[in-house]
């Protein structure tokens, strides 16, 4: 099991990274336009340009000109026969492998708060190491005198949004955006999973009766019908009948009225799924001889279905329980749109739209990270509830 872990650990962590190179280096493709707003291609002068592509790390100051774009009265060298830059600008693009170095080599920083949870100082990351060692060298307290308060934290840093949150960190927006999502994700992944499990019993139970049909037609529906018109079916009959609210208002007098709505959409399609396979599974199970030998020892349909049938079924799909725990921070972008969820679902298409290219790596990075993981959680999960299953080894193993 440790060798197995270990093995799949080390595999995460190089498709993380080559997923991060890729669209790291795709990003990198685009035009220096992109980098800049319609009111910053109007007003900026070359000058100013080219200073934000450097604090983006983009263009680097020409060292053999010094910046000033002028070597022995002619045009730098450097300069020159660099396509992307302008003659005599003293600044020269970078290469895409220096700045995904320095992409990684930004991954960490050291940040002070207050009481209040303002950051009032923060390391970059670039020179954070070599911060800390000549502080430990000298006997320094490296962070300074923390006043009465304040407190700092070692945190993930991926720039900051470029467009959508000026000045806010990657890190940050990510984090107020996931826990909307993750709140809103969770209850509808529990509502589904009890009541597809339980529904999907009851049609196995009751196999080619009036209940297995109205749960397959259900099933159908939801199925063949488009997402948003099972929302807005499900808007208007919520709001017209139960007086419920059409959009998500976390500053309302009772604001998990806000979230009923929302639950629900996300609800619907995950328990037809949950419902089909464990329909699906039971129904093997039901067939196999060990089940046919319980009933012939005496035991009731009730004891076979949950203690023998339930819990064979039910293996097929804990594998995917901790993925689609980890997808809830993601949260749905149709119904996040349609109901004004400040979550994470619209968020990477509206920060490709407006290319913010930080918080597209992060977001990128984040889904990557979760997507994995929640598979390889799956597997584990999988033999603590069945010991039969085994991950390393020869014969019948994953």
């Amino acid at each position: 099991m440790i060798k197995y872990i270990i093995k799949r650990l080390f595999q995460s962590v190089l498709v993380i990274l080559l997923v991060v190179c890729v669209v790291f280096s795709l990003l990198r493709l685009m035009p220096s336009d992109y980098f800049f707003t319609e009111d910053e291609l109007i007003k900026f002068t070359e000058a100013q340009k080219y200073a934000k592509l450097e604090r983006l790390g983009l263009m680097k100051i020409c060292p053999t000109c010094e910046g000033t774009g002028i070597v022995n009265d002619e045009a730098c060298h450097d300069c020159r026969e660099n396509e992307l830059a302008a003659k005599g600008t003293g600044y020269v693009t970078r290469s895409t492998l220096a700045q995904l170095g320095d992409f990684f080599r930004d991954m960490l920083q050291v940040r002070v708060f207050n009481a209040k949870g303002k950051e009032v100082k923060s390391i970059e990351p670039l020179t954070l190491f070599s911060y800390l060692s000549q502080k430990m060298k000298t006997g320094e307290n490296p962070f300074g005198e923390l006043k009465e308060g304040q407190y700092t934290r070692l945190m993930f840093n991926m720039g900051k949004s470029i467009r959508l949150e000026k000045n806010q960190y990657v890190t940050d927006v990510i984090a107020s955006k996931m826990s909307v999502s993750m709140k809103i994700g969770l209850l509808s992944l529990a509502v589904s999973l009890v009541l597809g499990v339980v529904l999907g019993v009851l049609q196995a139970r009751f196999k080619d009766k009036l209940f297995d049909h109205i749960g397959t037609g259900y099933t159908i529906i939801v199925k063949a019908v488009p997402p948003l018109v099972v929302y807005t079916i499900i808007m208007i009959v919520g709001a017209s009948l139960f007086n419920l609210p059409m959009r998500y208002d976390a500053t309302a007098a009772k604001p998990w009225l806000t979230v009923v709505l929302p639950v629900i959409c996300l609800s619907v399609a995950s328990t037809a799924g949950y419902m089909l396979w464990t329909r699906r599974y039971m129904v093997d199970e039901l067939n196999k001889d060990y089940i046919r030998l319980a009933k012939l020892k005496g035991l009731s349909d009730r004891k076979v279905m949950f203690r023998h049938v339930l819990k064979n079924a039910f293996v097929p799909l804990a594998q995917y329980l901790p993925y689609s725990i980890l997808l809830t921070v993601g949260g749905s972008l149709l119904v996040e749109t349609f109901f004004a969820v400040p979550g994470m679902g619209p968020e990477l298409t509206t920060a490709i739209s407006r290319y913010d290219l930080n918080l597209v790596q992060g977001i990128v990075l984040l889904y990557a990270t979760m997507g994995i993981f929640g598979v390889f959680l799956g597997d584990l999960l999988m033999t603590l509830i069945d010991p039969r299953i085994k991950l390393t080894g020869k014969g019948d193993v994953r």
